[in-house]
């Protein structure tokens, strides 16, 4: 697993010009069939669980009986399939009537999941984080404009600030914040929670407690769902 004190500023300009987005491509290679190691592990109390990372952006009832934790990187296919395809469908049945609370954690890239943090200070952390898996592609082919490390993480930079100005952010906040770091550690808190929850690649969920790994269809979300509604 990577090393979490390499997730500073910068890193981007490491994975992309590697051709390596660390958990994503490492993922959409080995998961393979979507079917296969569904799930690992059974169903746990919470005291058993250290799954707990300060301050998490949770959607929809905090009180809610089933938890989701997402682990994902914005440059992994099957988290932007999920998140755009499956998540829409488990937040209206689930999420939105108050049976089930969703924690979405970032494995990717420290520029991308601070820049959604500092999103969530003025409310739009579900925006942004959307946005990202959008463009994803957009933002690969921007950094291949750049001419050496340091151009790449003006680039990438950039194209975040911009991203603030299409969800009509306030500019000057984000950007402050965005160029301040100050949500490095929150990052570096994902990657170590990720390593003791034996993540070893994206997407993972645990649904109270229960691992499912890879982009499964909906249905079987459902299924576990509802099996957790019970117990």
């Amino acid at each position: 697993m990577t090393n979490k004190k390499t997730i500073i500023f910068g890193i981007i300009a490491l994975a992309v010009l590697a051709g390596l987005i660390w958990y994503g491509s490492q993922r959409d290679s080995a998961i393979g069939d979507q079917t296969a190691a569904l799930l690992k592990g059974s169903f746990f109390s919470e005291e058993e669980s250290s799954q707990s990372v300060e301050e998490e952006f949770v959607s929809g009832n905090p009180e809610a009986p089933v938890t989701i934790i997402e682990y994902s990187s914005h440059f992994c296919g099957h988290c932007t399939a999920f998140n755009l395809e499956t998540l829409p469908l488990i937040t209206d049945k689930y999420i939105k009537t108050g049976q089930v609370k969703f924690i979405p954690r970032r494995l990717s890239p420290s520029e991308l999941s601070q820049a959604i943090l500092c999103a969530q200070e003025q409310g739009k952390f579900q925006q942004a984080d959307k946005y990202l898996f959008e463009h994803n592609q957009e933002i690969i082919e921007q950094t291949q404009k750049a001419v050496s490390e340091d151009d790449l993480m003006v680039i990438v930079a950039d194209w975040l600030k911009a991203m603030a100005g299409s969800l009509d952010l306030n500019q000057d906040v984000f950007d402050q914040c965005f160029d301040s770091g100050k949500y490095q550690e929150r990052v570096i808190a994902w990657f170590d929670q990720a390593e003791k929850d034996g993540v070893t690649g994206t997407p993972t969920f645990f649904i109270s407690g229960q691992m499912v790994v890879g982009n499964q269809p909906y249905n079987v979300f459902e299924e576990i769902i509802e099996q957790a509604l019970i117990q």
